[in-house]
């Protein structure tokens, strides 16, 4: 037996330019020929068409997928795409919450100590988003009962 006239599912798959899977399927309903040798199932060279008989869109998916962008370019783009906490984002986070806590202290009482302005700035908190709750809960829709 020549080795080079059989291939192996995974071989045929690659020249097919299509799935592991989908030969094995292909195999299975018959519309790929095959041979069992032994406990070795082997698909025929001659059984696969020629890469320029395949249609045109089977030889443009196995075309490797090339991109005009960089590897920088590209881990900058997907880590500015997909990463939320970027140093540049964490100061402006940080910016506006010590731009809420100045908001805040404006509107308490002037501390005595470090636990007061803490306190203060924690009551003050916890008012604004009770009136906040309350306007939420007023506003909501009333469900059926």
């Amino acid at each position: 037996m020549d080795d080079a006239a059989y291939l192996t599912a995974a071989e045929a798959a690659e020249r097919l330019g299509i799935s592991l899977r989908t030969v094995r399927r292909r195999i299975a309903d018959g519309s790929l020929a095959s041979v069992r040798i032994g406990g070795a199932v082997r698909i025929p060279a001659s059984a696969l068409p020629q890469p320029e008989d395949r249609p045109v869109a089977a030889r443009e998916a196995v075309a490797a997928y090339t991109t005009s962008e960089s590897d920088e370019e590209y881990i900058a783009r997907y880590n500015r795409d997909h990463w939320p906490y970027t140093y540049e984002r964490m100061l402006a986070r940080r910016r506006e919450a010590f731009a809420e806590l100045a908001r805040l202290a404006k509107l308490t009482n002037p501390p005595t100590g470090p636990h007061d302005t803490v306190d203060g700035l924690l009551n003050q908190a916890r008012e604004e988003f009770g009136a906040r709750l309350l306007q939420f809960i007023s506003e909501a829709p009333k469900k059926d009962q």
